[in-house]
């Protein structure tokens, strides 16, 4: 993947599309990383901007005259695939967060723009940052497919007024938003899984808020080749708050979660434990300047963009299982768009 100029500076000028709280969040990640030089934002009212950055009322003019080299947009799936398509043909580099699209269709679309893109558009991914690190701690024998995994998500709620509330925008709830990093995971080791039957509800919610949109809680059973399953739960608003994936192997049970990889004999006697490189927000933004700088990033970004697409087929098969109250299979999306399936 090439880039939109030769060679970036030492410091790339870079802009912030924002909503709301994740605004702050954003921009204390943008000061933190030195190779960026935050100048401008937008996406927020003009009393909601932040000290720091010039703020531009319209993102066309912000895309024309603010004369940033890349941008962070962190919007909803729907806001982040439109405008990431309208900067990356204006030669900027982009980054947004998970997941690719909101349906299998359109998370294809963003794969293939991105692709044949002259700039760097990167999708935010944990797993990235600690592949390497679980893959040297499993143990021997972990590398076979275990008979059982379990994928479980806990973590509070938004309110009704986020976007990740509304499902024309977030296009899933809990699953497509909160759970993504460990499904990710999960796809990362396991693959697609051979059918999926899934359900998924409202549940408990903040005081008189009406319902979200999206699903507060997801419940899936994963059917693999030889006879393997995993079982997938997430939830909003219902403690105890965990993210945390099981893998079962005939000797060992791995077990990992955002900070840790951890290892049990089968009789339960501990085996060992090690710490997962923290992944924050400065990290995968300082990932992000890297990309950009180095052309030589284009076959990992690559194989990021194919996970990412293979998580929505895993998501797209949940979903609409959820509404056919039937097993589907993740691969068929693959067939149904002309598009070779993945491989391990």
């Amino acid at each position: 993947m090439s880039r939109a100029n030769n060679e970036p500076p030492e410091t790339i000028r870079i802009g912030l599309i924002a909503e709301g709280v994740e605004a702050e969040r954003y921009a204390a990640a943008l000061r933190g990383c030195p190779a960026f030089d935050w100048c401008a934002q937008a996406g927020m009212r003009q009393s909601d901007a932040l000290d720091g950055a010039a703020w531009y009322d319209d993102t066309r003019v912000f895309f024309e005259q603010s004369g940033v080299e890349a941008v962070v947009l962190a919007l909803s799936t729907r806001a982040g695939v439109e405008l990431a398509a309208d900067a990356a043909r204006g030669g900027l580099h982009v980054w947004r967060p998970p997941p690719l699209g909101r349906d299998f269709a359109e998370a294809v679309q963003v794969a293939d723009f991105a692709r044949e893109g002259a700039v760097c558009y990167r999708v935010g991914s944990w797993w990235s940052h600690v592949a390497d690190s679980i893959r040297a701690a499993l143990p021997d024998g972990a590398a076979a497919a275990p008979y059982l995994s379990e994928l479980a998500v806990s973590t509070g709620g938004p309110t009704r007024a986020s976007w990740r509330g509304d499902r024309a925008q977030a296009g899933g709830g809990v699953l497509a938003t909160d759970g993504y990093a460990m499904l990710e995971a999960l796809v990362a080791m396991r693959g697609l899984p051979e059918s999926v039957i899934a359900s998924v509800t409202q549940g408990r919610r903040r005081s008189a808020e009406p319902p979200r949109d999206t699903e507060d809680i997801a419940a899936a059973i994963l059917r693999y080749e030889a006879g393997g399953l995993a079982t997938v739960r997430a939830c909003w608003d219902l403690p105890p708050y965990e993210q945390a994936t099981r893998h079962h192997h005939d000797e060992t049970t791995v077990e990992l979660t955002r900070g840790s990889i951890r290892v049990w004999a089968a009789d339960g006697a501990p085996r060992n434990e090690r710490s997962l490189p923290e992944v924050s927000l400065a990290v995968e933004l300082a990932r992000f300047a890297d990309t950009i700088r180095a052309p030589a990033e284009a076959e990992s970004m690559a194989r990021d963009f194919g996970r990412h697409v293979a998580v929505a087929a895993l998501l797209e098969a949940i979903y609409l299982s959820a509404r056919t109250g039937q097993p589907e299979v993740p691969r068929k999306f693959y067939q149904l768009h002309g598009r070779p399936e993945p491989t391990r």
